[in-house]
């Protein structure tokens, strides 16, 4: 569990300068970037989010 104080806020990270989600050039390729982005337009309700009744339909969903 990672302890937070109470002087922390959303925009501030335990890890400080060392963080590798706030580094200028983050170490991510293009396509952990877009999925990144997706998933914060999902939040916003942008983007639907996708539901499935059962792990197999999730499956069929993503082709394995």
């Amino acid at each position: 569990m990672i302890a937070v104080t109470e002087t922390e806020t959303a925009t501030e990270c335990i890890y400080g300068e060392n963080c590798p989600l706030h580094a200028e050039n983050p170490p991510f390729n293009a396509k952990v970037l877009a999925a990144m982005e997706e998933s914060k337009a999902i939040m916003r309700g942008d983007i639907p989010a996708k539901w499935y009744n059962s792990l197999e339909e999730a499956r069929k969903d993503l082709g394995v």
